[in-house]
């Protein structure tokens, strides 16, 4: 077993455990948040956080994934690269809350008390973005244990804050929103590990990349995020104003659950796209694809097998009506989450507008069916739309990887005896990983 495999293996477990924080906290926090508010409530707190979370990713102008690629090709790369990706962002969020705070009518439908707190929300944008450039720094650096920290102390300081609050009988829907704004502010402190860090010697002959081309490559990068955005958060800010508050509070739950699966894919796509970015390598790929795939697949299976019991238990009684959205969605994570390496493959071999043009189908596709089927259909037709824009995102990306890298679609799909080979030497790996 090489150094560099065992390296990779102890980095998607960091990172898995990393990605594993966020929906965990949000189970555990869902029965506080729908006990205390109950659905009108719960609803309310979402159609208030919603559209800070589609900002935080539309702000970003691909500058994060920017960093994390460069780094991971050029690990010297700090300092003045660094700074300048600071100060886009921190002018991307500066405007990008004002443009929030003025369409905050909008997203509350009008209504008075929705109004402010999604102004209230609105605050917490710019540290959160700055935020999301430590974490590209610490992913580009391979530092997936700093990110797994700061996804773990997120999680926590939302956790411990809600059940505190609710524990004093103060939880109300102001707090509740400032807790879920501001709470990956506070992940940021992980970063302190930064500073710490070895420098890297520059090569004598290594050229810097250059301005043009880290623009080039964020501004491709971030109009898949767009699309990306469009596909899996534009719901959520569109529900409330097209058939209310309740109906989002439903598939906020059911959000909340299909998420659980994604932690598995979502840790192999954040090691995937610094670790080919910096070596390209098709049979580790696949191998990593099929894998995430069929884990997300039994996970996503066994949660819609049995969450017929536990959502109504979990989530308080008056949540059973969210189990079609559930289902449905379930069904969405386990369909995007075939060939879902593709799109990365794309972004991390420097091809990151063949995979913006499949987000921006999907995406489009995905909108017109949540204005098409939401005023009727409430949470269960955005959940539809959901299943249909994965599937189209998902199918394009593995398409464009066959055309540009000749890869055949056939590859991502289907367990070999050569993957379940790469699981047993990964758990052997584990077993002779030094003691921390």
């Amino acid at each position: 077993m090489t150094g560099g495999h065992r390296n990779r293996v102890g980095n998607i477990l960091a990172a898995l455990l990393g990605n594993a924080f966020p929906p965990l906290a949000s189970i555990a926090t869902a029965p506080i948040l729908a006990l205390a508010l109950g659905v009108d409530g719960r609803g309310a707190v979402a159609s208030a956080t919603a559209p800070l979370f589609l900002a935080v990713a539309l702000a970003t102008f691909g500058v994060p994934a920017s960093v994390t690629r460069s780094i991971a090709r050029q690990p010297w790369l700090s300092g003045t690269f660094v700074w300048r990706a600071t100060g886009v962002l921190l002018l991307a969020g500066v405007g990008v809350s004002l443009v929030l705070s003025l369409t905050a009518s909008f997203f509350g439908r009008g209504d008075h008390t929705l109004v402010p707190l999604i102004g209230a929300a609105a605050l917490a944008l710019t540290p959160t973005l700055l935020t999301t450039l430590l974490q590209a720094v610490a992913s580009g650096r391979h530092r997936w244990r700093l990110v797994t920290a700061e996804r773990g102390i997120t999680a926590g300081v939302r956790l411990a804050a809600l059940g505190a609050l609710a524990l004093a009988g103060a939880l109300d829907e102001v707090s509740a929103v400032v807790v879920l704004a501001f709470a990956p502010v506070a992940g940021a402190v992980a970063y302190v590990g930064l500073v710490r860090a070895d420098p890297v010697v520059r090569p004598g002959d290594a050229v810097g990349p250059r301005t043009r081309d880290v623009v080039s490559f964020g501004a491709r990068v971030w109009f898949g995020s767009v699309a990306g955005v469009l596909l899996t958060r534009l719901d959520q800010a569109l529900i409330t104003p097209l058939s209310g508050a309740v109906e989002l509070g439903l598939y906020v739950v059911a959000v909340n659950v299909a998420d659980i699966p994604l932690v598995i894919s979502n840790a192999v796509r954040d090691v995937s796209f610094a670790a080919d970015a910096a070596e390209a390598d098709d049979r580790r790929m696949l191998a990593a694809s099929r894998i995430s795939s069929a884990l997300t697949l039994l996970v996503s299976a066994g949660l819609a097998a049995t969450a017929w019991w536990w959502v109504p238990v979990v989530f308080g009684a008056a949540f059973a009506a969210a189990l079609p959205a559930c289902l449905v969605l379930l069904l969405a994570t386990a369909v995007g989450g075939q060939g879902a390496l593709a799109g990365v493959t794309l972004s991390a071999r420097g091809a990151p507008g063949r995979r913006s043009g499949s987000l921006v189908i999907a995406a489009a596709v995905n909108t017109a069916l949540v204005v098409l089927l939401v005023p009727q259909t409430g949470a269960v037709g955005a959940a539809i739309a959901t299943v249909v824009g994965s599937f189209v995102s998902s199918s394009l990306n593995v398409l464009q990887v066959w055309q540009r890298h000749g890869i055949p679609p056939r590859s991502f799909y289907g367990l070999r005896a050569s993957d379940l080979r790469a699981c047993v030497r990964a758990a052997g790996s584990l077993r002779r990983r030094p003691s921390m």
